[in-house]
């Protein structure tokens, strides 16, 4: 029998999530695209909400397994990740190359057709690659104890003295549904351990660093002083970016070498920081006012957020190393946790569980928000700017974190794979995904980056705190 009182849950925290995509697409969106970009904006909402929802589906499936929900989950788990394959794959690459082929000299049909081009190479290149990879290395390889006996009495069947046993293993061909759901997972497993990595450092020391410096009040004359000397540095920047419009008018308006390209991210960051610098003034004076009771409790709120991060960090990293990096794992850590906490009272483990995966979601987020402005650029990436976010920058951020999402929530699977046995989603990852051929070796091992890219970015970090980060708004 279905429960319905879960369904309702499920249904209830689905709205919330949308309501809470729509506010954070309003509170980050560019004055520019207010009133337009319809589209992009409800691929936007409806890919966040998916992604956060895919996750938060972690403890909703322990749930139905636990009380015997009656909800097909395994069923339910393919049909969200084939929707966000399809979205990944073909909506927003689609809503980008359409909001970027935007002219305003140019008409809608030409913007159209530019887009629907782009996306057909894209969804081109990408069946084609699914098909072969498919065709050659579609079949999973599942370890198995094979046992072998002589004939004897029935009486004495539980008497196996003479039994032997053999390591072998099944072979079989997955499906097509499971196989791109691995292959986007594959993608997402890469921004996963760099994204997660920085955001397990990033989210418990920025906010911590956010409390640390929290608007304090000041005297009108040293807002004077200060707003005067960001104002320079304004004036400063304003100049700089004319002559680099000027510079690069004779090159379709961009830069085109790896120097240009590097001095040009250099400004933009250095922009980015200024504006940070110039909001975060604003708030101490308030007209001589001070900062708002507002503003002060949710400074105190991020101060209890960090010690509880620190917290989720490092037990999240110990139990990794204690349940997956030793085999056969040492202890059960954390199941042995959640389970305790199902003795205790219902479904509280299992609450507690969907707090751990939501967390390190949200560290992905904060890796991928960290990534494109203080830690030194590997690649160019779209920032998030209140305020001040185009929707293409939008677009890439949500694709990023839906595709990372994905790898969340298989490293979820398996390092609680004693808690959430015989849900859906166990039968997904940790039987057939995990021992696709080639793919396997990836799952064995990719953890260890979340540690090299945890480790780097807690010595960045610590080399150059908040202070020095804004002394080098001078140097760029």
């Amino acid at each position: 029998m279905v429960n319905v009182l879960l369904i309702i849950i499920s249904i209830v925290m689905l709205v919330a999530l949308a309501i809470a995509n729509f506010y954070l697409l309003v509170y980050f969106s560019s004055e520019e695209d207010k009133n337009t970009a319809i589209f992009p904006k409800i691929v936007v909402v409806f890919c966040l909400t998916l992604t956060a929802a895919s996750v938060l589906m972690l403890p909703m499936d322990v749930a139905n397994a636990r009380t015997n929900g009656g909800i097909p989950m395994a069923v339910l788990w393919q049909v969200i990740y084939i929707t966000m394959a399809v979205m990944g794959v073909v909506v927003i690459p689609f809503a980008i190359f359409y909001y970027e082929a935007e002219d305003p000299d140019e008409s809608s049909t030409k913007q159209l057709r530019e887009a629907v081009k782009a996306s057909l190479i894209a969804l081109l290149v990408f069946t084609v690659l699914t098909a072969i990879l498919y065709i050659t290395l579609g079949v999973a390889e599942v370890p198995v104890k094979k046992m072998t006996s002589p004939l004897r009495e029935l009486s004495d069947f539980s008497a196996c003295s003479q039994c032997t046993f053999k390591d072998d293993k099944v072979t079989y061909r997955v499906s097509i549904p499971l196989y791109i759901i691995s292959m986007a997972s594959f993608l997402g497993m890469f921004l996963f351990v760099v994204f997660g990595g920085i955001g397990l450092a990033a989210l418990p020391m920025d906010l911590l660093w956010a409390w640390h410096t929290r608007p304090k009040r000041i005297s009108p004359v040293e807002y004077a002083d200060k707003k005067t000397e960001i104002g320079r540095k304004a004036t400063d920047f304003i100049a700089e970016g004319s002559k680099m419009k000027e510079k690069f008018k004779t090159k379709g308006g961009m830069p085109s070498s790896r120097r240009e390209k590097a001095k040009f991210r250099e400004y933009r960051t250095a922009v980015y920081l200024l504006e940070e610098e110039y909001l975060k003034l604003e708030k101490a004076y308030n007209g001589g006012l001070g900062p708002h009771i507002l503003a002060i409790m949710w400074a105190w709120i991020q101060f209890v957020l960090g010690l509880i991060s620190i917290v989720l960090t490092f037990l999240w990293l110990i139990h990794i190393i204690i349940y997956i990096v030793i085999r056969p794992p040492a202890d059960g850590f954390l199941n042995n946790f959640f389970i305790a906490l199902d003795e205790v009272w219902g479904l509280f483990g299992t609450l507690f569980f969907g707090i751990f995966a939501f967390y390190l979601l949200w560290a992905v987020i904060k890796g991928n928000f960290k990534m494109g402005v203080r830690v030194p650029l590997i690649f160019d990436l779209h920032p998030m700017k209140v305020g001040g976010t185009t929707m293409n920058s939008f677009l890439v951020n949500t694709l990023t974190v839906m595709l990372a999402s994905l790898a969340v929530v298989q490293l979820c699977t398996s390092a609680f794979s004693q808690y959430n046995r015989f849900t859906g989603i166990d039968s997904i990852f940790n039987v057939g995904m995990r021992n696709l051929q080639f793919f396997k070796w990836f799952w064995g091992y990719y953890y260890w980056g979340l540690y090299v890219f945890a480790i780097l970015t807690l010595i960045v970090l610590l080399a150059f705190p908040g202070k020095k980060r804004k002394s080098a708004i001078e140097d760029l």
